[in-house]
């Protein structure tokens, strides 16, 4: 009988722990790759958002695509992860509001990339501060 609860116990154990690392771990660290490809796209991207105009147009449509992408995996990733209010405090996430306001820059930004009229250049800039400030990146 000793045997039995024992091999019942490790199973239960085994899945248990399967159900936690792909239901909480798995999205918490797939959500922080996503904020560190981010991170690179705001480096990568700098030359383009802080220049609009300049780079051309097959360069800006692919930074601007790429960067929408971003702001939409983001956004999903942290409807991913359960109880996200709870498990941000846990884990060290950016708040719901935080996340949802980085979306929204990254847009803002992807839509600053091409020449335009007004002054972009000021505006650009100010989203890719403020998504640094907002995730916890330092500025690069």
């Amino acid at each position: 009988m000793t045997v039995f609860v024992t091999i019942i116990s490790g199973v239960a154990t085994f899945v248990l722990g399967q159900i936690v690392l792909k239901l909480l771990i798995e999205p918490v660290h797939e959500f922080r790759r996503t904020v560190a490809d981010i991170a690179l796209a705001l480096i990568e991207y700098a030359n383009i958002y802080a220049n609009p105009g300049v780079a051309g147009e097959e360069v800006e449509k692919l930074a601007s695509v790429n960067l929408r992408k971003l702001s939409s995996r983001l956004h999903a990733q942290m409807y991913l992860i359960p109880c996200y209010s709870f498990t941000s405090k846990v884990f060290r996430l950016p708040s719901g509001d935080k996340v949802r306001e980085v979306a929204s820059n990254l847009i803002g930004l992807s839509n600053g990339l091409s020449k335009s009229s007004s002054d972009l250049i000021s505006a650009n800039v100010q989203r890719a501060n403020k998504i640094h400030h907002l995730l916890g990146i330092p500025p690069s």
